[in-house]
Order: structure tokens, then sequence, then C-alpha cells
């Protein structure tokens, strides 16, 4: 799956490449956070739409892949756990057959 990913946002790139290229030598004026740019590359604009995109995705996914990790942590120490419990008790039971048999 990440394979896919990665093959997914490279063509996705390239496509974005390829529309800048084409648009190239037009302009526009951006106005971020209050201050207005004037005469910018519509190419440029383009790419850094795309750089934030995948950034933010990024930090989302890194979060997600973080929470699945204390998941998958928190189940394989419980399964640990219930396997230690079920072993205590094919013991136990054992245990109480060996000991009646030494009582008769």
């Amino acid at each position: 799956m990440t394979i896919l990913r990665a093959v997914l946002v490279i063509i996705i790139g390239f496509l974005l490449c390829f529309l800048a290229l084409q648009n190239y030598n037009e302009f526009t004026a951006v106005k971020i956070f209050h201050k207005y740019y004037p005469n910018v590359s519509l190419a440029v604009v383009m790419l850094y739409a795309y750089a934030f995109g995948l950034l933010t995705v990024g930090i989302f996914a890194v979060i997600d892949e973080i929470r699945l990790r204390t998941r998958l942590h928190k189940a394989k120490k419980e399964k640990d756990a219930l396997y230690e419990e079920l072993k205590a008790l094919r013991n136990l039971a054992i245990e109480t057959i060996e000991e009646k048999k030494e009582k008769q």
C-alpha cells in the first residue's frame, strides 16, 4: 500500500510539473496572510499549493501511524498477558490432577 501511495504521489507530481510548465508564462497576484505579492508565476503558486497539501496530508498520516502503533503495542501486551494467564491455568489443571493422584 505504501508503494502504491508513493507511485501515485510521483505521478501526480509529474502531472503537476507538466501543467506548471504549460502555464509558466502566466502570472497572477497572490494575497497570503494580508500580504500582497504581485506578478507571481502560476507555476510557482501551483507547486507551493501541492507541497503544502503533501505536508498537510503527511502530518495527518504520521499522527494516524503513531495512533495505530500505540494501539498495536497495547494489543500485543494484552495478548502476552492473556497467553501467560492461559499457561498458568493449564499448569494449574495438571498440578491439581497430580495432587489428586498422589492422595489416592
